[in-house]
């Protein structure tokens, strides 16, 4: 475990640096769909954020699965088709500790629970704001997602979900964003020359 978090700690602290920058984006875009009093408009910059924020951690972890395919290729690594999900883990450390202070927090009744389960519900609302938007819906007649503390728990699972099948998509050097690849045209002197 050492090992890994040594030749992994750089990517882990890399992945929450772009969480955090793209909770900041959409938290954002949550603030002014709301200003704008629309729903429809919050849940789609909400959604954009969140698409962006998964496709951001599905480029990295691809081009980690696929600098390790090199390394295992070589015989230099052994295969581990859960390392992006380990990576993400360690990555979402934090937001698994604030759900579990907000759980503590809702289903117990000492006050010192109460108010750190106040603190850390703040934190992640700011941490895990590309999911702003969304938590922002009414369910259950009128209550916000936000308010139910299980949620704080389950909004890593996509991010997780992620890094586990980019990193083996990787490994494999296959892409799911072949979409985006640019195709150069010929040069001029290319089509002479034929």
């Amino acid at each position: 475990m050492k090992k890994f978090l040594s030749e992994h700690s750089y990517d882990a602290v890399k992945m929450f640096l772009n969480q955090f920058a793209t909770a900041i984006f959409g938290f954002v875009l949550a603030l002014a769909a709301g200003k704008a009093q629309n729903p429809v408009l919050r849940n789609v910059t909400s959604g954009f954020a969140i698409a962006f924020y998964l496709f951001l951690l599905y480029t990295m972890t691809w081009e980690i699965g696929f600098r390790d395919k090199i390394a295992i290729d070589n015989g230099r690594k052994e295969k581990q088709s859960l390392t992006g999900l380990w990576i993400s883990l360690f990555a979402n450390s934090i937001n698994f500790i604030l759900g579990i202070f907000i759980m503590l927090g809702s289903l117990t009744d000492l006050s010192v629970f109460n108010k750190i389960g106040g603190v850390c519900a703040s934190i992640a609302v700011l941490i895990e704001g590309m999911y702003t938007g969304v938590l922002a819906n009414h369910v259950a007649g009128d209550i916000p997602l936000n308010s139910f503390w299980w949620i704080y728990l389950l909004l890593p699972i996509p991010a997780l979900l992620t890094c586990l099948i980019a990193y083996v998509l990787g490994t494999k050097d296959k892409k799911f964003t072949g979409l985006f690849k640019f195709q150069y045209p010929e040069s001029d002197r290319d089509h002479k020359e034929k």
